[in-house]
């Protein structure tokens, strides 16, 4: 009965449908809000954002003495068709390459996501009924109302354990809608090129290394990533809206020099130490270090999520540290 509800659920996660029309998610670019509302402090954050290491660029060139040059390009898991149509640098990156790397091979196939649903069914959920805990009632029924409006049962928010509920309220209802109906995203627009054209996928990592990175966050966290998420009706929107302006600028990085005094909950990524380590920092050393051969052997093109590139800790910087001439092409 729990499996059964919760793939009810997961529905507009896992299951594609045929034909979707146009939507508008809407949503607020807070930093064009900020820009024009608190323009010396907007000032300040974009000082502390340019000195974000490797802060801008999506694209960047991996070479190592004598083999051909690979790539490492950032992807976004959205179906905005501009994004997912990729530009002319990126097509010409993977043009180029032998072999392609992604963080999950087939992320859509019926066997990943039939490992997705098992295992969110093992570890996220919470017989007792008490995946609310902790939340006003007017949060609560704020978290509700958002899985309705994404078109899962109101009532499958207190059967989630907190880490599963919180990565699902942090992505706009809008664009859960979106993904449900079967729209393409980067990522998946990058592994199709690269299938269509013969060239080898390879994944970085399994279903379960990832999810076992996202589950193991604490309760707190996530709780607090939940409260986040409904601070305001259309918080999860604005920032899409905002993630979306900053990946079109190409400027991602910026994320970690956003903070709440100007932006609003849900933005500063410091608050969220155990995630960011979790998800991000630790999950960064496995990728480099599971790309490393096909760096070495050349020709590859290494498409992970764009947060994973820039920081002291990210891609970019643990590739140079191994040895990599790695130079920014986009």
């Amino acid at each position: 009965m729990i499996a059964r509800r919760l793939l009810s659920a997961l529905a507009l996660l896992l299951v594609p449908a045929p034909a979707f029309a146009a939507v508008d998610c809407g949503g607020v670019d807070l930093l064009a809000k900020a820009r024009a509302e608190h323009p010396e402090k907007y000032g300040a954050f974009e000082q502390a954002a340019r000195a974000v290491p490797n802060g801008e660029g999506l694209l960047w060139r991996i070479e190592a003495k004598g083999v051909a040059p690979s790539y490492l390009f950032g992807t976004m898991h959205t179906t905005e068709a501009d994004l997912v149509a990729l530009s002319e640098p990126v097509k010409a990156a993977l043009g180029e390459a032998d072999t392609v790397a992604v963080e999950i091979a087939d992320a859509n196939g019926a066997e990943a996501q039939a490992q997705m649903l098992a295992y969110v069914t093992q570890h996220g959920v919470d017989v007792t009924g008490g995946g609310l805990a902790g939340l006003t009632p007017a949060q609560a029924e704020l978290v509700e109302k958002r899985l309705g409006d994404a078109g899962m049962p109101a009532s499958v928010a207190t059967m989630l354990k907190p880490w599963f509920l919180a990565i699902t309220l942090d992505i706009s209802s809008c664009e859960l809608r979106k993904m449900g109906e079967g729209r393409p995203t980067i990522d998946a627009r990058v592994e199709k090129i690269a299938r269509d054209a013969g060239k080898p996928v390879v994944g970085l990592e399994t279903v379960t290394e990832q999810l076992d990175a996202i589950s193991k966050i604490s309760d707190d966290t996530a709780r607090r990533m939940i409260r986040d998420s409904v601070a305001k009706p259309s918080s999860s929107d604005d920032i899409q809206a905002t993630t979306l302006a900053l990946y079109r600028a190409r400027r991602v990085g910026w994320y970690y020099a956003m903070k709440e005094d100007l932006f609003g909950a849900g933005v500063e990524l410091s608050s969220y130490a155990d995630f960011v380590d979790a998800v991000v920092d630790r999950r960064n050393q496995l990728m480099a270090e599971r790309s490393r051969p096909l760096l070495d052997k050349g020709g590859a093109l290494i498409a992970v999520g764009a947060l994973h590139l820039p920081g002291d800790k990210g891609l970019v910087e643990l590739l140079r540290r191994e040895g990599y001439a790695v130079t920014r092409v986009w």
